[in-house]
């Protein structure tokens, strides 16, 4: 008896990780109140409910706050990433190249935009820390996290900071009406060159 239980909450846990948040979960009111809850949208994938109703691995359901909220393990926001794991880049973003040299005077201009744009809400050393961020829910994104990583690629930081967050439902401001394509550019050479070196 205690072999079959151990065996079925291995296999709960494998699913939680390879199903999409809360599929094949009865849906409770609560959620059928954020909007159709039968549809695997980004709403959904907020710290809110990341591993499916009642698993209390991410924020406010299940068990309480877990090991992974905000600060955890995985640091802020992780909408976009399972965004990304799900679907990909958005085809207009796919597989863009930044065209401008990693050159200290690059890096230096894509340094002051991050102070000037990204610091209040992802904080100076970009771990979604700022000042602005405090409140946000979900909470800004731990750059740092992605650093290093398979989405540590220029097309993933440059539709991040050209769309923002607006569909994913987070409050990050979309940057491609504020900043022209350059400063852009610099902005994901700062991050994938200067941030925390």
């Amino acid at each position: 008896m205690t072999r079959k239980l151990l065996t079925g909450f291995a296999f709960a846990a494998v699913m939680s990780v390879f199903l999409p948040a809360g599929a094949g979960m009865p849906h409770g009111p609560a959620l059928a109140a954020e909007g159709n809850a039968g549809d695997c949208e980004p709403a959904r994938w907020s710290g809110r409910l990341a591993m499916g109703p009642g698993m209390g691995m991410m924020r406010r359901r299940g068990m309480g706050p877990g090991p992974m909220q905000g600060r955890g393990m995985m640091r802020g926001n992780v909408v976009r990433h399972r965004y990304v794991m799900m679907n990909g880049i958005p085809a207009p973003y796919a597989g863009k190249t930044n065209p401008l040299p990693a050159t200290p005077e690059n890096i230096e201009a894509g340094r002051k935009l991050f102070e000037e744009n990204c610091v209040s809400c992802h904080g100076k050393g970009g771990r979604g820390d700022g000042e602005a961020g405090r409140e946000l829910d979900p909470p800004p994104a731990d750059i740092t996290h992605v650093l290093g990583r398979p989405l540590d690629r220029d097309d993933f930081f440059f539709w991040t900071i050209s769309e923002g967050g607006e569909k994913l439902k987070t409050d990050m401001p979309a940057f491609k009406d504020v900043l022209d394509e350059k400063r852009r550019w610099q902005l994901v050479l700062y991050l994938r060159n200067g941030l925390g070196r």
